[in-house]
């Protein structure tokens, strides 16, 4: 059977359940002028989905932010439908977490000022996890439930193709070791763990000031309402995104 891309599918009945207009999904685009007060001189390519690395970038120079560092949970492509690819052409580093060791060696290999970690991050005390390789290595995910939703909804063209073993590393370790507290941007993208690793995270000691995550249940319209719910809970506010992702704010910074 061959491989179908997740560009593919969200162009195709995956992007159309999302609003994505084909052939939009995954493409560089060029805004038709840059938002001020930011660079009104950078040539304001977005590697993003659906242009929320722009987005991020826009409310990085509202709030006055001039050190963009991020932590990449699942950065998988180091250029394409990466969110922070954006700020490392900026000049920008962060830390890259990704399981998949093939994608690794890629991110390494065009990221080298950055730090890539070959892991996933965990949500319990467990060390270690089934990781399920889907015939579709963008989708691969730790969640069974995840794995088999992904069957599902693409009528058989993704499925499970082998299950291994992959470490996981604490999100709160992470920021400590390599941020020494909490990145400026912090992207989630899990495949079936956003809510879990959003409810990991120690808030009182780390807080991110904008957070983009996965809100969208893949191949569908649905939102999942859990994470808006929790995200306010914690002080954070919804202050943009895309049909997909959501950017959240630390309130603090709002006034809030």
């Amino acid at each position: 059977m061959a491989r179908i891309s997740r560009s593919a599918f969200l162009s195709g009945l995956g992007g159309l359940a999302a609003g994505v207009p084909l052939g939009l999904v995954g493409a560089r685009y060029l805004p038709p002028r840059a938002p001020e007060p930011v660079d009104p001189d950078f040539p304001f390519t977005s590697f993003a989905q659906a242009g929320e690395d722009l987005a991020a970038h826009f409310a990085f120079g509202y709030l006055g932010i001039g050190d963009v560092s991020y932590l990449d949970i699942g950065a998988y492509d180091p250029i394409r439908i990466n969110n922070t690819y954006f700020f490392y052409l900026k000049g920008f580093r962060g830390v890259l977490v990704e399981p998949n060791v093939t994608m690794c060696e890629k991110l390494r290999a065009v990221r080298p000022r950055d730090t890539t970690l070959t892991a996933g991050i965990g949500v319990t005390a467990v060390g270690e996890a089934d990781y399920y390789l889907m015939t579709e290595p963008s989708w691969n995910t730790f969640s069974r439930e995840e794995a088999e939703h992904q069957t599902r909804i693409t009528n058989g063209k993704i499925k499970i193709e082998k299950v291994i073993k992959m470490p996981l590393l604490d999100i709160n370790e992470v920021m400590s070791e390599h941020f020494k507290g909490a990145p400026a941007f912090l992207s989630i993208d899990a495949e079936g763990w956003h809510l879990a690793i959003l409810k990991s995270i120690d808030f009182k000691r780390f807080r991110p000031k904008v957070i983009c995550v996965e809100t969208l249940v893949s191949g569908t319209k649905t939102v999942i309402e859990d994470i808006p719910a929790f995200m306010t809970s914690q002080g954070y506010y919804d202050r943009g995104g895309s049909i997909v992702n959501t950017l959240f704010v630390d309130g603090k910074l709002l006034g809030k």
